[in-house]
């Protein structure tokens, strides 16, 4: 990757994969319980990532790592996002479920202003009022009384969600700023968390539920590559080149192209409300992201997806 231009379209390619990501576990859902389709998903991963982080020589700063007390707070939170969106997607569709996903954006706007003191200007208000109405009107579709108690509480479970991938974008910041942090190695020491903790998950709510022969293994490994690995190392390529603002934006395309697949494979449909709804969620996100100020050093925000 040598220019600005391959840059952008190396982000592109990256939200494209993680937008994919909703469909995929709403279809792997179906044969999969989500404790172990989460616990699967990563455990897969790192050992993708381990074994890079083996052949390129960074064992070392994976074990240092995963003594750092931020760093394992950081896979947990990863993990506790991971788990409620798996569990909320038997409950709600996946162009829901990707709305809500990113209103951990607008809630790091939020943290941001008291963890690390940034200006919390006009733009950040009003991304969170719109931020607010956005989710107020996709969970009821401009009504004032719930249609479906069960895909309510889906959607509650996932907004739980993104709670925990602000603590997790937030830890993010903390642990990467001012310091020469090896990102292929966090990222590493992350996955491995995530497994971790996503085990005793599955172990405790879902012991005889592991997966046989028939189950959608396909969209275990789809997850584990496509959505975690690929997408990560094109996203942090791009941001050699492009500033981690415009990247955030940029990415606000994986909830276009999320509702766009759901639509097309899953015959989803947002109602009128609804889209009024993701369209303030989408406007709240961008307006939260152009508020922040550029970080020098980039840390792996997977959002997840």
């Amino acid at each position: 990757m040598k220019s600005p231009r391959q840059a952008i379209a190396a982000t592109v390619f990256a939200g494209l994969l993680w937008g994919s990501s909703f469909v995929v576990i709403k279809v792997g859902l179906e044969t999969l319980d989500p404790y172990w389709f989460a616990f699967l998903r990563f455990a897969t991963a790192s050992v993708i990532a381990v074994s890079y982080a083996a052949v390129t020589g960074r064992l070392p700063a994976l074990r240092d790592l995963l003594r750092n007390p931020l760093v394992i707070l950081f896979g947990v939170s990863n993990a506790i996002g991971f788990i409620l969106q798996f569990k909320g997607q038997t409950l709600t569709t996946a162009g829901k479920a990707a709305l809500f996903v990113n209103v951990s954006t607008i809630f790091v706007a939020v943290g941001s202003r008291f963890m690390f003191r940034e200006r919390f200007g006009p733009l950040k208000i009003i991304a969170v009022a719109a931020g607010m109405i956005g989710v107020f009107l996709v969970t009821t579709g401009g009504r004032l009384t719930i249609s479906s108690p069960t895909e309510f509480a889906g959607d509650m479970i996932i907004l739980g969600g993104a709670v925990a991938w602000t603590v997790f974008i937030l830890l993010d910041k903390r642990i990467v700023h001012g310091t020469d942090v090896d990102i292929r190695a966090l990222t590493a020491a992350q996955v491995l968390l995530t497994t971790g903790t996503a085990l005793p998950a599955a172990l405790i709510f879902a012991p005889a539920s592991f997966p046989g022969a028939g189950a959608s293994w396909w969209a275990v490994l789809y997850t584990a590559v496509f959505c975690t690995i690929i997408p990560f190392m094109l996203w942090s390529a791009g941001l050699r080149f492009i500033s981690a603002t415009v990247s955030s934006v940029i990415l606000l395309i994986e909830i276009l192209f999320a509702l766009l697949l759901a639509a097309l494979l899953l015959g989803e449909r947002l109602s009128p409300g609804g889209i009024v709804g993701g369209c303030l969620i989408a406007l709240a996100a961008y307006l939260a992201t152009r508020g922040q100020i550029d970080e020098a050093a980039p840390g792996p925000d997977i959002v997840p997806e």
